[in-house]
């Protein structure tokens, strides 16, 4: 039995930078000086894709053996290249016999422009070049003028070195066509066992990923092929029969001449076109032979570029025009401009393998026409540097072919989950995570267009960042369409120092959205406040994430939990028509309890808090349990009351006491002013404490009079 070889085992370690660098100027400086035997190498395979289609055909329609077929069609492109050969030889003869008869026509146009423009330096440099080239070709001597004697300076070849001259001219070209021609027989002859070899040879074990490659490359390089030979052939018998009706001399010279020129990427049909406008400008004495001729090019040459090989092409190469701008100036310096005419085809061969081949993706990345980023990826990019006019397009261009609701769970809440997982309650996060919102809530604006209501008996409150307050209106602007009142709060409303004044009257459900990990806790303080505040109202816990996995109403303490969006939005609609509004039962407790409620206390804290220019005013208390369960924000308290001194914390100015206080960065408090609140009995309870979600200036005046008004506070509610 015939044992076969084990498949390769390759190792997956990812090059340095070095490596690859020098991996690729080896492959480049090999590829420049072997462009002897790899020119006609790739011609041949070129050639091959072309052709294999052709040989296929002939061996199962035909039924033509598969030597026989390979001949044949080989001798087939060999006479229709020789025919176009021999045809612009032709041409290229005729046109240098009449080009003397042009002279005087070119000199007549150039003397009128050099009247009309003689100011011109660069007109009267053509014009005097073309004076001097006309003195020496063409022209016959005057009356009583004697013709120049020709001098020749020769050496005398005998027989031998003129064969050998000739030969040496023709060798070349004809030598790189016979190599040429063999490879492509042998390519034709042998691709079944070639293909083997080369599977072999990169599949790593991986032959249906191998398989596919091959047979992609095979398609769309063949295809483009034939498209471009048919595009080009049309377009050159247009612009040839176009020429020979407006009187350009040697019109299908033209013609077959831009079918090859327009091989070369973007510039290959200007580059040959502007011969016959010389042409035309040199033959008619008036200027309408040349108009004519440009008007003939712009309108073929506009016409195939965008309106039809966009259709034929389609996705036919999946090759960006930048990458084949690149990619033909990188061949074209190895190669010249054979290396021109290979680009595109080699460029399709790389992002086929890059697409197939793992090892090899970075080249589909580089070089393929395809997004490289996902819709959600590229709204997230867009928002995170803050750009929030490219977000609204994304939005709006999905908007086109989709609805709200699609955009919302399949653009928008993917957006924000990859800024949940990416921009943790990390200090340097905190710019990112409030440029992100910035520009979020900017596109939620102008793409969703909520219209919000003053009041309702459903909140929608993220739970601990500003992602989890975006992730929330959009689940609110989910509902606001399905015609369920609901109002969206931030994180902010549910934080222990405002939590207490959350207005829940004839509120009946509760939704907290969560695009973290982190929930447990803040969930349970949460639940354990509102029920304290407001027992019949139902909490529902929305976990948009799948690192929280295996929380429950139980481990949360809440109703009901939801994983998706679309059960966040059926437990609230479904909620949406109470039998009864619930009335929030207003919690009175002694001096603890004070200021968390609307009460006087509370009353008077507002107007402290206005009256300081910060959004909120707080007394802390060291024996308050709803205090003492943020360990963080207990930590500066005590700070306060046990050292009976104030403490102010700047976010740009570092203070080594309170370091990084997880309590100020995770809430984003970018001030902080606390003062103890110290009773009658000289015992040191708490702290009264300012805190802002801004830089704040705060001048000892002010330490003063808010150490003024902590006395005023323990006078009447102490």
């Amino acid at each position: 039995m015939t044992e076969f070889p084990a498949p390769p085992v390759f190792s997956h370690r990812r090059p340095s930078a070095f490596e690859s660098i020098a991996t690729f100027a080896i492959i480049a400086a090999l590829l420049y000086l072997g462009a002897g035997i790899f020119v006609p190498l790739v011609l041949a395979v070129l050639l091959a894709f072309a052709l294999n289609p052709l040989v296929s055909w002939m061996n199962r329609r035909v039924g033509l053996p598969d030597p026989v077929a390979v001949i044949v069609a080989v001798l087939l492109a060999v006479a229709v290249l020789s025919s176009f050969a021999i045809l612009a030889g032709t041409q290229i003869a005729n046109l240098v016999q009449e080009l003397p008869l042009y002279r005087q026509v070119i000199q007549d146009k150039m003397t009128g422009l050099q009247e009309q423009f003689g100011g011109l330096v660069w007109i009267d440099q053509i014009y005097a070049m073309l004076a001097n080239v006309g003195e020496n070709i063409g022209a016959e001597p005057g009356p009583g003028q004697m013709a120049p004697v020709p001098v020749t300076i020769s050496n005398e070849l005998g027989p031998l070195s003129l064969i050998t001259s000739i030969m040496g001219s023709v060798v070349g070209p004809v030598a790189t066509i016979a190599i040429v021609t063999v490879f492509l027989i042998f390519l034709l002859l042998g691709r079944a066992d070639l293909q083997d070899r080369f599977i072999r040879l990169v599949s790593a074990g991986r032959y249906s990923l191998t398989n596919l490659a091959i047979s992609d490359a095979s398609r769309r390089v063949g295809r483009y092929l034939i498209i471009q030979l048919m595009v080009n052939v049309t377009y050159g018998t247009l612009f040839g029969f176009g020429l020979w009706l407006i009187g350009v001399p040697s019109a299908p010279l033209w013609g077959l001449l831009i079918v090859l020129f327009r091989y070369i990427p973007f510039v290959g049909a200007l580059i040959i076109a502007t011969v016959p406008f010389a042409l035309a400008f040199a033959v008619d004495p008036t200027w309408n032979m040349l108009l004519l001729s440009v008007g003939l090019f712009l309108v073929i040459d506009l016409t195939t570029a965008n309106v039809i090989e966009p259709r034929l092409y389609g996705s036919s190469t999946g090759v960006s025009p930048i990458a084949i701008l690149l990619s033909a100036m990188f061949w074209a310096t190895l190669w010249g401009p054979v290396g021109l005419i290979l680009s595109t085809p080699m460029t399709v061969c790389l992002v086929v393998i890059g697409r197939h081949l793992p090892q090899f993706q970075f080249l589909e990345t580089l070089l393929g026409s395809e997004p490289v980023l996902s819709p959600p990826e590229r709204l997230y990019q867009r928002m995170l540097k803050g750009d929030a006019e490219d977000s609204i397009e994304i939005s709006e261009a999905y908007l086109e072919t989709h609805d709200k609701g699609a955009l919302i769970r399949d653009i928008m809440l993917p957006a924000l989950r990859m800024g949940a997982a990416e921009l943790a309650d990390r200090p340097e996060s905190v710019p990112q995570r409030r440029q992100l919102i910035t520009a979020f809530d900017t596109v939620v604006d102008a793409v969703l267009e909520p219209a919000w209501p003053e009041t309702a008996p459903i909140l929608v409150i993220g739970g601990r960042t500003e992602i989890d307050e975006a992730a929330a209106r959009l689940i609110g602007s989910e509902l606001l369409d399905e015609s369920v009142a609901n109002l969206v709060l931030p994180p902010g409303a549910i934080r222990q120092e405002a939590i207490g004044r959350l207005d829940l009257e004839n509120v009946h459900d509760i939704l907290l959205v969560f695009l973290g990990a982190d929930l447990r806790a803040q969930c349970r303080y949460v639940a354990r406040r509102v029920r304290r505040m407001a027992p019949d109202v139902r909490i529902t816990v929305a976990v948009l994430n799948e690192l929280a996995a295996g929380e429950t109403a139980e481990t949360l303490h809440v109703d009901s939990v939801v994983r998706d969006l679309d059960a966040a939005l059926e437990a609230l609609a479904s909620a949406a028509m109470p039998t009864a509004p619930v009335k929030a039962k207003a919690v009175r407790r002694p001096f603890a309890g004070l200021g968390r409620g609307d009460d006087a206390l509370g009353r008077e804290l507002d107007t402290i808090a206005e009256s300081f220019g910060v959004p909120a005013a707080m007394i802390n208390l060291l024996d308050d349990e709803r205090h003492l369960e943020d360990t963080d924000s207990v930590r500066l308290t005590r700070l306060v009351a046990e050292r009976n001194e104030p403490l102010v914390v700047h976010s740009n100015t570092p203070d080594e006491t309170v370091g990084d206080n997880d309590y100020l960065v995770t809430n984003g408090i970018d001030f902080y002013a606390g003062v103890p609140i110290v009773l009658p009995d000289g015992n040191r309870v708490g702290a009264l404490v300012l805190v802002d979600y801004e830089p704040h200036d705060f001048s000892g005046e002010d330490l003063a009079r808010l150490h003024s008004i902590s006395g005023d506070l323990v006078e009447r509610f102490g």
